[in-house]
């Protein structure tokens, strides 16, 4: 018989023995003791028999009424006292069990004392099933029950979770290894409580119970630290690599379990200590692991009913969305991501929606999880190249061919981010101004790409809104459409040289031509709309801000109302200014431009002074070096005469 068949079938005199299984005390006190501590034991003078005997000033019942009573004395006895409802203890019994109960609470209060008493018992348990395990090894049930005890005391162990000053007790006294070495345990479920454990440790609720506490959090890290020089992520990542989620039975629901524990204190590392999530998932080999997951769905390998091939499983979701968040934790693993095949397999994954439609939330989210890690790849000059060098701006193009799919509004977010600067190395020592002027070749090269190959035409569909039913659905799901629409627009612009025939292509479509009629004016019409609706929620917002600190002046509360703008809309503002700084240039265009804006009390001056609050802040290194206004006067002064934005486009 195989030991997990034991533990899936209910606990009887056939599994386990009851008397031995019982939870083990001292020695059992006697009456004295127990009436000494005030649980209730009363004299034995008071009961001949040991049972609760009625007081002596009690009336005596004839017989007669006993004999008529007789019946319903039986129902009393049933109802009340009988042995369908009472407990069917005697009063020793029942001091016996609150004297039990008090310890059970007295070992739940923990100190270093009782956590010392927890690993002196994981130890004892581990040593004993360990030897029935070699004496009996071809009879499980020998060693069931102690195997049992070595879950129960894995178990206590989470009560550490609520207390995590006491974590380095564990160090101490050498029990990481032992845990370490439990995660290579022949039954599953015995790994599984490890890995539970960690999990809880680490969870933000563990050393965060009320706001940011540091002591807590250092403590947590040096414990993850301290397993990490076990080698315990290496274990783990050769754990994840033998669980079977593809099974339907009961061990299959728990190693699917098992895959999703073990994502989930990856994730808790990622959140409690950044600087270690590298070496924790080169340790693991997670990237590779984490490549081959995304790609596979358990609904298509054990042919779930309900479940078509390509419909993403929960874990399937997980790992995508562990993905995202590493990506976007770690600039270093970006670029590792990239390097690989993960960068390839992230656009596998996104092209089998080019026709297809996620077919529950689950799905949806997998979905925007792979979108999300691509535009952390193509963040950076290496994901670039990957990208461009995959032919990823070709699949984008497809995607946005289909109306009616999710994935042709997800994929403007990738255009954005490819066609954006470069994020460089933070902890690079040199100027990166290399990477920096590749990454910019590689952005021009796609905004290239994606004009010469009709792209403007899906992208003015989406920035319209066009479409019926289903569509308009989506756009209304998505409202952050119409801030990437614009900033890829911006992104164009900038690229694209001032005689090249795709600048001219795509200012043709905000200029008025003999076979065009009055399309352009519902062009400048939407941008102008998009750039009032922004101007106006920032604007809301600095009214606010500047109500509630008139006093502050400091470079700080500067950079507070700054990041407060920024999170109002300020950003999309500033991306539909450079719009309306190329499209202006025409002096037709610049005309209807001017009648629109002064409609809602904007004029192009006010557009040119917040392009010169977005040069200023791109280009210095550090915000806080001069208040916002003092950099805004220096861009202003660089200039003869009122500030346009003419003057800009030169920064731009």
């Amino acid at each position: 018989m195989d030991i997990n068949d034991i533990f899936k079938e209910s606990v009887s005199s056939k599994t386990l023995m009851p008397s031995k299984s019982k939870r083990k005390l001292g020695a059992t006190p006697g009456l004295r003791t127990l009436k000494e501590g005030g649980y209730g034991i009363a004299d034995a003078s008071s009961s001949a028999d040991g049972v609760d005997s009625e007081p002596a000033k009690r009336v005596k019942r004839s017989e007669s009424d006993s004999a008529d009573d007789g019946a319903d004395d039986d129902d009393d006895a049933d109802d009340e006292g009988g042995r369908f409802f009472s407990d069917g203890l005697t009063t020793d019994e029942k001091g016996v069990m609150t004297w039990v109960d008090n310890m059970e609470i007295m070992d739940d209060a923990l100190d270093q004392a009782a956590v010392q008493r927890m690993v002196v018992r994981l130890e004892r348990a581990v040593s004993k099933n360990t030897e029935d395990r070699i004496k009996h090894a071809n009879s499980p049930q020998l060693f069931a029950e102690s195997e049992a005890d070595l879950d129960e005391a894995l178990q206590r162990l989470l009560l550490l979770a609520n207390d995590v000053q006491y974590l380095g007790v564990l160090e101490d006294l050498g029990a990481l290894s032992t845990l370490v070495g439990l995660m290579a345990h022949e039954n599953a479920d015995i790994t599984l409580d490890v890995i539970q454990f960690v999990v809880e440790v680490t969870a933000e609720d563990a050393w965060s119970h009320e706001g940011e506490s540091t002591e807590e959090r250092e403590l947590v890290s040096a414990f993850v630290r301290a397993l990490a020089a076990q080698e315990f992520f290496e274990v783990l990542g050769q754990n994840l690599r033998r669980l079977k989620e593809d099974s339907d039975s009961f061990e299959g629901e728990a190693d699917r379990m098992g895959v999703f524990q073990s994502l989930s204190l990856v994730e808790n590392i990622v959140s409690l200590d950044s600087t270690i999530v590298s070496s924790v998932v080169s340790a693991m080999d997670l990237l590779e692991w984490l490549r081959a997951r995304i790609t596979q769905s358990v609904y298509s390998r054990a042919g779930a009913k309900g479940s078509t091939m390509t419909q993403a499983d929960p874990n399937q979701q997980y790992a995508a969305e562990l993905v995202s968040i590493l990506l976007h934790s770690n600039w270093q693993l970006r670029i590792e991501a990239s390097s690989g095949q993960l960068g390839l397999t992230l656009m596998e994954c996104l092209a089998k929606y080019k026709k297809l439609t996620p077919e529950d939330e689950v799905e949806m989210e997998y979905l925007e999880n792979i979108v999300d890690s691509i535009c952390m790849m193509v963040s950076t000059r290496v994901g670039k190249n990957v990208f461009v060098e995959a032919e990823g701006v070709g699949l984008l193009l497809v995607l946005q061919q289909q109306q009616q799919h999710v994935a042709r509004l997800l994929s403007l977010k990738i255009l954005d981010y490819a066609m954006s600067p470069a994020h460089l190395d933070p902890d690079s020592k040199d100027d990166n101004g290399d990477d920096a002027a590749q990454a910019k070749v590689l952005a021009v090269s796609m905004a290239k790409r994606y004009i010469e190959n009709r792209g403007l035409k899906y992208l003015f569909s989406i920035l319209m809104h066009q479409g019926k039913g289903g569509v308009q659905r989506l756009y209304k799901k998505y409202p952050e459409t119409d801030e990437r629409a614009v900033s890829c627009l911006a992104s164009l612009l900038r690229l694209t040289s001032r005689d090249s025939p795709e600048r001219w292509r795509l200012l043709a479509k905000f200029a008025s031509t003999p076979t065009d009629g009055s399309s352009w004016k519902l062009y400048i019409d939407r941008i102008v709309e998009l750039n009032i609706e922004y101007f106006e929620r920032v604007q809301e917002v600095e009214a606010q801000s500047d109500s509630d600190s008139e006093s502050e002046a400091d470079s700080d509360s500067e950079v507070e109302r700054y990041s407060q703008r920024l999170e109002a809309g300020l950003f999309s503002l500033q991306m539909t200014d450079i719009v309306v700084a190329f499209v202006a240039e025409d002096p037709k265009a610049r005309e209807y431009i001017e009648l629109r804006l002064k409609r809602k009390g904007r004029t192009l001056a006010m557009v040119a002074e917040e392009l010169a609050e977005y040069v200023a802040v791109r280009e210095e290194t550090d915000l806080q070096a001069a208040p916002r206004r003092q950099i805004i006067q220096r861009i202003k002064e660089s200039h003869e005469g009122p500030l346009t934005v003419a003057h800009m486009l030169d920064h731009i």
